[in-house]
């Protein structure tokens, strides 16, 4: 009996090692800070009363190990793809593990609703929708005018084609960014010569492509810094910079060649 017992806690303190990092897993892919990543897992790990629980989160993957005289040593590594920035998802695991924490909610409940958890987003149409309003809204935020604004909703367009592509292709970021900052720049270019058409080319374009630029990346970076957290503020600003440099590659290359092609 008692062995049986002992297997049933083993069973259990492995079912607290999956939650713990399924919750860091879905926290980092929805963009959160490591460090925020960090906190939630040993929160959830502590509830396990081991001599030692250690956490790691990188960017890439997350490492956690459970040591204790009365169990063998649980180590789990997980690695983290894909990311996307998914406030809701992230409230709603802090929601969850803080249930958990406090007694609300038992482990296998905990598990199951992380498990089960549905991407809190909105429907595509309204993203489409507002990716088109803001490209047109930080126009004019910039000082352009109606008309400028129109064109930069225009190129709006181009946004939500790499998103529809990115869905079916899965295409690499740096790469789109790339070509779509490229189209923008390219077709702002034509749009200058129409005839009876005055628009500031550099308005428009900063204001297409405001929407691809890494701020709440950089943001992150800047936190995870100032939490002492080097290695992931070091690589999410390296991140955050690639970004850049390909949206810039993409409108220089787009301006050049738009030259050449309209005069």
């Amino acid at each position: 009996m008692a062995a049986e017992w002992s297997e049933r806690q083993k069973q259990d303190y492995f079912l607290l090692a999956d939650t713990a990092v399924l919750a860091g897993e879905i926290m980092l892919k929805s963009g959160a800070e490591t460090h925020r990543v960090e906190d939630t897992i040993y929160r959830i790990l502590k509830l396990s009363n081991f001599e030692r629980c250690e956490v790691l989160v990188v960017t890439a993957g997350i490492m956690v190990t459970l040591e204790d005289w009365r169990i063998d040593t649980i180590s789990m590594l997980r690695r983290v793809g894909d990311k996307s920035t998914n406030l809701g998802n992230i409230t709603e695991v802090n929601d969850i593990s803080r249930k958990l924490c406090n007694g609300e909610l038992s482990l296998k409940q905990a598990f199951h609703l992380l498990k089960h958890m549905e991407s809190k987003s909105y429907m595509d149409l309204y993203v489409y929708a507002c990716m088109i309003i803001a490209a047109a809204g930080f126009t004019i935020l910039l000082g352009g005018t109606f008309s400028e604004s129109l064109f930069a909703a225009l190129n709006g367009i181009y946004l939500v084609l790499s998103m529809l592509f990115n869905k079916k292709f899965n295409i690499n970021v740096f790469v789109t960014n790339m070509a779509v900052s490229f189209l923008m720049a390219f077709t702002t270019r034509g749009f200058s010569v129409i005839p009876g058409v005055e628009i500031e080319i550099e308005r428009v374009v900063a204001g297409s492509v405001m929407m691809l630029l890494p701020g709440v990346a950089i943001t992150n970076a800047i936190r995870d810094t100032l939490h002492s957290d080097y290695m992931a503020g070091s690589a999410k600003i390296v991140e955050a910079f690639a970004i850049a440099a390909s949206v810039g590659v993409g409108i220089g290359a787009g301006l050049a060649i738009g030259a050449i092609v309209f005069g």
